[in-house]
């Protein structure tokens, strides 16, 4: 996809979520944006008909 242009994005989730996502992130020396983008690009992949 290149580079692209990041934008704001705000949400509400699971507090537990968080704090795990978080943790995760610093685990793998990643930024949770970076987790979220990869996973979101992951589901996108598999579900074409939801873009």
């Amino acid at each position: 996809m290149g580079k692209m242009t990041k934008r704001k994005f705000t949400t509400t989730m699971d507090p537990e979520l968080i704090k795990q996502l978080k943790l995760a992130a610093v685990e793998e020396d990643v930024s949770v944006a970076n987790i979220l983008d990869r996973l979101i690009k992951k589901f996108l992949d598999e579900h074409p008909n939801a873009e």
